[in-house]
């Protein structure tokens, strides 16, 4: 089994790359060896790590990787449902420097991300990069 670099799209988030172990099927078809848990929480992992700006596809996908229901999410920052649909709907659009630090430290908590706890730590200063590489371990 191979590791093998794949632009991931099926997250949502255009700038995703996998670098998974790749295992080959008879005909040569070539299948992703990790559980999507695995593969979601790696990519949830870096994006809070990387400090990449929290847009609402950001938001959509990071609820989702930790199993949050829209509810569930809106409950953790005092919100209504309907406002982070909202945020998620707006897929383009940068949250609020306060809510970037909230969700991107709410979300660090849940993934083991550690932080200094400086506000230049939790909130990006950059754009969206082009590309984000997500190295996920061998499959047990």
């Amino acid at each position: 089994m191979a590791n093998k670099t794949i632009h991931y799209r099926l997250c949502g988030l255009d700038y995703v790359y996998l670098i998974v172990p790749v295992l080959k099927l008879k005909g040569g078809e070539e299948i992703i060896d990790l559980p999507m848990g695995v593969i979601d929480k790696g990519i949830a992992f870096k994006i809070i790590e990387d400090r990449v700006p929290i847009r609402g596809a950001e938001v959509l996908f990071l609820r989702k990787a930790l199993g949050l229901s829209l509810k569930g999410w809106a409950d953790k920052f005092g919100l209504s449902a309907a406002g982070v649909l909202k945020w998620e709907r707006a897929r383009d659009k940068r949250l609020a420097p306060v809510n970037e630090a909230a969700v991107r430290a709410f979300c660090a908590e849940h993934l083991g991300v550690e932080f200094e706890g400086t506000w230049s730590e939790l909130v990006a200063d950059d754009k969206t990069p082009k590309k984000v590489s997500v190295k996920l371990p061998l499959a047990a």
